[in-house]
């Protein structure tokens, strides 16, 4: 079985509280030196819907061999709020303003609002802290799942 690099991109915006989920994780993965996978998207350096375009070419060509991870903040039910939703056919990226290109292999999604409501409203409305926790959990989730497995201790 061959190995693949792992890309992990993260799509939004730190200016809307509820789209600043995937920028919040890749600041959280980059600030991990030990993190295996190059990171794009983050709080200093975030992949919006303005320059997405040019971003997913970029690590589609740089990358081609690689796993392409996405990461994304998404709206859902009332009920479903601070769930995360792991999908084999990656995420689509500023969905709430109307696209619907798709990225990445495999993507992981955040419910942070209401989706029955106006998209942008409900991305601005949502609770930040509510957010960060979200993100530090997508982040641990992601390093957990990407981390080489540490060997067990023998004792005698």
């Amino acid at each position: 079985m061959k190995n693949f690099p792992v890309v992990v991109v993260c799509f939004g915006s730190p200016s809307i509280a509820g789209d600043s989920l995937g920028p919040e994780v890749g600041s959280l993965l980059r600030a991990d030196s030990s993190f295996p996978a190059f990171v794009y998207g983050t709080l200093d350096r975030p992949i919006t819907g303005k320059n997405m375009g040019e971003w997913m070419n970029f690590v589609r060509e740089v990358h081609s061999d690689a796993l392409l991870l996405a990461v994304d903040a998404c709206l859902g039910d009332k009920g479903n709020f601070g769930k995360i939703s792991v999908r084999a056919d990656g995420v689509c990226p500023a969905a709430a303003c109307g696209k619907k290109k798709r990225f990445g292999d495999v993507g992981i999604i955040g419910v942070v609002g209401d989706k029955t409501g106006d998209p942008l409203s409900e991305l601005m409305q949502a609770d930040l802290d509510a957010v960060g926790a979200l993100a530090r959990e997508i982040a641990a989730l992601v390093k957990a799942a990407l981390s080489p497995a540490l060997p067990s201790s023998v004792t005698a």
